[in-house]
């Protein structure tokens, strides 16, 4: 009875060392956009996929998320930051502020709380996203029939501030995403018959690669690339 009483608490100290960890969160926060673009797939006659890599005689592109409807192909990028988002469309880098508070304690004994303000730098992920779609539109020829929208989605925990963007991007939290892809669902007035679509659904399905080491290589590629 000890025993499994004791590997029950190391199953959960261990899974609650694991959510906090940056790898945790991530994945978290792309299984919330999962089953968002799951529910609008069912709601607007669509499908979603997710974890898809495309390759060309150059390089290759993971995209996170999407989701395909007969009016529109919106390609997500999810990005797992905390703190204040500051950054346009066309600057390489934005930039991210974390406000940290800590506890301290004086030489009297007495607690005081001792806070400052950490700043740090990443790629843009609206171009980054870009290269993504870039590499559908080289692949593919479904920008010919449809619009692809660009969008970046942040957790709950990011503040977006002074983020500019032209048309057919969106930079928004995770509980944003549904309202907008419904609104442009309601907005958009052409599309494509079932047969094109399910055409479509197959060139993604043929041109994703789903060799484990070749996707594994790339993050590696991606890490270096964008300093993460």
């Amino acid at each position: 009875m000890e025993y499994i009483i004791i590997v029950t608490v190391l199953i959960i100290f261990v899974y609650i060392y694991y959510s906090r960890t940056p790898n945790a969160k991530g994945k978290a926060l792309e299984n919330n956009i999962f089953r968002t673009t799951k529910a609008l797939a069912e709601k607007f006659g669509g499908i979603e996929m997710r974890d898809l890599m495309f390759k060309d005689e150059i390089s290759t592109a993971q995209i996170d998320n999407l989701l395909l409807t007969s009016k529109a192909l919106y390609i997500i990028e999810a990005k797992n930051y905390n703190g204040h988002i500051f950054g346009s469309e066309k600057q390489e880098n934005w930039t991210m502020t974390v406000k940290h508070v800590n506890k301290k304690k004086s030489r009297s004994g007495k607690v005081y709380t001792k806070t400052h303000i950490s700043k740090h730098t990443f790629y843009n992920p609206i171009k980054q996203n870009q290269t993504h779609i870039n590499k559908i539109i080289k692949l593919m020829d479904i920008h010919k029939s449809i619009p692809i929208f660009n969008i970046v989605v942040f957790g709950y925990k990011a503040y977006l501030r002074d983020v500019s963007h032209s048309n057919q991007v969106f930079v928004i939290n995770v509980n944003d995403l549904a309202k907008i892809i419904s609104y442009q669902e309601n907005s958009l007035s052409n599309e494509i018959d079932m047969d094109t679509m399910i055409s479509y659904v197959d060139d993604l399905n043929f041109l994703n690669i789903i060799d484990k080491k070749e996707k594994k290589d790339h993050v590696s590629r991606i890490k270096i690339k964008y300093n993460k």
